[in-house]
Formats: C-alpha cells, structure tokens, sequence
C-alpha cells in the first residue's frame, strides 16, 4: 500500500505551506540541473522534495533535498551539496524492538540549503496550511480541500501577480462530504459545481478534490 508521500513546502509571508496544487506543471525539475533523483523512502518516491519562497516578489527554490542515483552531487546555481547529515532517532530495529539508532536525517537526502534559484514559473499554485488530521489519508498527497486554509498564488515568468484566499471553498468542500450520507444529491450538485467553476485549471494536478 502506497505510503502518504512528503510534499513541497512554500515559504509564504513567513509562515509556511504545502502545495496542494499547481495548474503548470511542478515549477522546478532537478533532470535539468543534471542530477537524477532516486528514491530511497518510501515516503518520497519522486526522491526529491523543495522549499521555494518569495524574493522581491520572485519565485526562487530555497532548499532542495535530493537523493541522486549515482550518489553524485554537482553544484546548483552555485551552491555546494551539504555533507551528509544523521541524527538519533527511536524506531524499530531487527531484534523487533524500539531502540534509539542513527540513521541518515530526511529519509537519507542530502540537502542544497539557500540555493536561491530563480523559478520562471507562468501559472498557478493551491497551498495549503493548517491540515484538519481528520482527512488524512495514508497513500499519496494529501487533498487540498483537507487545509483549513487553502489560498491561491498566480505567476507569470516567477514574479507573483495575484493572490486569492479560497478557503471558503475548502470548507465548503468538506461540508459537502459530510452530507454526503444525509443527501447525496444535493452533496453531488455542489462538488459539481465546485469542480466545474473553479478547478478547471487544476484538473490534472488537483485530482484529489473531489
């Protein structure tokens, strides 16, 4: 069974979140920069994951953790790979008991910290912060609409144009699932609507809404 996977992060306004959703395509592709992600958890199985930010009103790739195939790491945009990093950590053992171990920090990526890249991204982003536990589910990404926030960034070449607090329609979202079993049509209509009015440039990235 497919294990719940770790997403992007987005550092926006100082505070942090994940994205939900994106109506262009994942904004950066470490195939580009020569290196060749493989997964090593199975937490993570595009074997990589980022943490972007805003500059001046700039998309940029802050952090990437990445496990490279041939455990080669060249430099990106300048910036050297971290040395490999470990910590203690409790968790079970061969003897089939809990004990303290080490073993590699983030599932045994190596870390590019402060890269600073600008992204070029035309299109959307869905983010989310404040995950309602409830919705979790234990296979892939988590739903957007499982955010109690849920807000909406536009870009055109990396510099942000607009933004949208679309919140309301997680909620609305979610009320709709939990009528589901008192009025399935009614609850139908408005997932209906929902997906028609708003998800349209989402429809290959935002598959979990409904």
């Amino acid at each position: 069974k497919m294990t719940a996977q770790f997403g992007d992060i987005y550092q926006y306004q100082s505070k942090d979140y994940t994205i939900v959703g994106l109506s262009s395509g994942s904004p950066f592709d470490p195939r580009a920069f020569d290196l060749e992600p493989n997964s090593v958890c199975s937490a993570c199985w595009r074997g990589y994951w980022c943490d972007y930010s805003i500059i001046d009103d700039e998309l940029v790739l802050k952090d990437l953790y990445i496990h490279n195939d041939d455990d080669k790491y060249p430099p990106l945009n300048g910036v050297e790979v971290s040395p490999p990093e470990f910590g203690e950590h409790e968790c079970y053992t061969r003897k089939k008991k809990r004990e303290m171990v080490t073993i590699p920090a983030h599932f045994g990526h190596r870390v590019y910290r402060d890269v600073g890249l600008p992204i070029p991204y035309t299109g959307k982003i869905l983010l989310g912060a404040g995950f309602l536990w409830e919705y979790h589910i234990h296979g892939g990404f988590q739903r957007g609409w499982a955010y109690k926030e849920l807000i909406e960034l536009i870009f055109e070449e990396g510099l942000l144009l607009d933004y949208h607090d679309l919140s309301h329609i997680a909620e609305t979202q979610r009320e709709a699932i939990k009528m589901r079993d008192q009025d399935p049509q009614h609850s139908s209509q408005i997932l209906k609507e929902i997906e028609d009015s708003f998800l349209a440039d989402y429809r290959d990235e935002a598959w979990w809404w409904t």
